[in-house]
């Protein structure tokens, strides 16, 4: 027997992976600002922030908090009673609106500048 993917269930996986990563990234904010006391780990800390892999990792945060974000806001709307016919419409709806909202976001991390 296969298993057919739907849109909630792809939903539902993306909410809770990006949850749980959230929550692991808080840990590992919580060490460096930790550190930050010290003025020779807080100026090394801030010289690791110019490191490409450190902003990208900060784009993948980014995208991380928008997908779990309106995620949040479709679940929301469907466990207050928008009819479970729109789920498709609302996670295409989420998407777009996050890559949007990634793109004009993720542009400045990476160097863009406005």
């Amino acid at each position: 027997m296969k298993y057919k993917w739907h849109t909630g269930s792809i939903a539902w996986i993306i909410h809770r992976v990006s949850g749980i990563l959230l929550l692991l990234y808080i840990f590992l904010h919580l060490y460096v600002l930790s550190n930050l006391k010290d003025p020779q780990k807080f100026e090394s800390i801030m010289k690791a922030m110019d490191n490409p892999f450190v902003k990208i990792g900060e784009a993948g945060l980014l995208f991380l908090v928008i997908a779990h974000s309106l995620n949040g806001i479709r679940l929301t709307l469907l466990d207050i009673g928008t009819p479970t016919k729109y789920q498709k419409l609302l996670f295409r709806a989420a998407a777009i609106i996050g890559g949007i909202i990634f793109l004009i976001g993720a542009w400045p991390i990476m160097g863009g500048g406005y």
